[in-house]
């Protein structure tokens, strides 16, 4: 059985699982990667001596051993990148691609994400809260009462503001009466037409709209589960690619990679042709590129997998040859 790493989602990226396909007799593995020197990954990084580096854990899977990696190993494997696991006691798990694992977050990212404090009120130098200070108003001192000999004061002319409103009432009765007379003049002229409505017959009522349609789209979370239950039923590579288009389908482009890379692009045509447009520059479909960004280098890669197999996939990678400045891994790649 083939090693299988997947991506631990419990995490926020820099840590995999790596299903080594059989049992695991010594604890400590060995990472030796086939491409450059040094090919031995050690504490702190490549080197040419072996390095025997222990998993934060290992479990048992229907007589699968599974270990768990964190950044030390994940965030210094690239893409693709062949590498050659070797447990202590010499068995050799094999060689597997690297694939596509979210490193671990650094820098300020992980504060970035923390909600803000919330406000506090700020105190005065006696420990409550400030305000804002009113003005006071004085209040009116109270008029001496006269004396009890004193003549009763004549009474008061009236003010100004009453002598107003006495003046007012006519003029709105009239304004009332020309109102009136002026709906009764519109009245009049629409009477036909309110006769001719109400003489109409009565029409239908619309048809209500029609519902909308569900949306058959599933959720990152629903194509997570049917990955992992995929996973559990060791189901072959169509079920993989069947889940990847569906997950396409529903705009999840990082989980429609993680199903056609499971399908294994070495020996499905379709999985490596999938892979290769979620990094050809020229494809600029957002599903695809929610999950990968362009590089020419791993498309050509994913494409030269089944040169002079399949015409779609030799015409692609003609293409991308020829039509850039090619690097010295392009060029090995599109040398026939």
């Amino acid at each position: 059985m083939t090693i299988r790493i997947t991506e631990d989602e419990d995490e926020s990226g820099g840590y995999a699982f790596i299903d080594l396909g059989r049992p695991l007799a010594s604890p400590l593995l060995s990472f030796r990667r086939q491409d450059t020197e040094p090919r031995h990954l050690g504490a702190e990084g490549w080197q040419p001596e072996v390095a025997w580096l222990a998993p934060l854990a290992v479990t048992e899977r229907d007589g699968r051993a599974v270990a768990r990696f964190g950044p030390n190993v994940v965030d210094r494997i690239e893409e693709l990148v062949p590498i050659e696991i070797v447990a202590q006691d010499g068995t050799s798990f094999g060689v597997v691609a690297w694939p596509t694992i979210s490193p671990a977050p650094s820098g300020g990212g992980i504060l970035a994400g923390l909600p803000a404090a919330a406000p506090t009120l700020t105190r005065d130098g006696i420990g409550g809260p400030s305000v804002a200070a009113t003005e006071a108003v004085p209040l009116p001192e109270p008029e001496p009462a006269p004396p009890q000999d004193a003549a009763p004061a004549a009474p008061p002319a009236p003010a100004p503001a009453a002598r107003k409103s006495r003046l007012l009432w006519p003029l709105v009765a009239l304004m009332l009466l020309a109102l009136a007379a002026g709906g009764a003049y519109l009245y009049r002229d629409r009477l036909p037409d309110l006769v001719a409505r109400r003489e109409a017959p009565p029409q239908e009522p619309s048809p209500p709209p029609a519902p909308p349609e569900p949306d058959s789209r599933l959720t990152a979370a629903e194509l997570r589960q049917r990955y992992a239950r995929l996973v559990d039923e060791r189901a072959p590579a169509g079920a993989f690619l069947a889940l990847g288009e569906t997950a396409l389908a529903s705009r999840q482009g990082s989980a429609a990679f993680r199903a056609f890379e499971e399908a294994d692009p070495v020996t499905s045509a379709d999985a490596a042709w999938q892979l290769a447009r979620f990094y050809d520059p020229g494809n600029a479909d957002a599903a695809y590129r929610e999950a990968a960004r362009p590089d020419i280098v791993r498309a050509a890669y994913y494409y030269a997998l089944w040169r002079n197999r399949s015409p779609r996939h030799t015409e692609a990678l003609r293409a991308l040859c020829e039509g850039s400045a090619a690097s010295d891994r392009l060029r090995a790649i599109c040398r026939p």
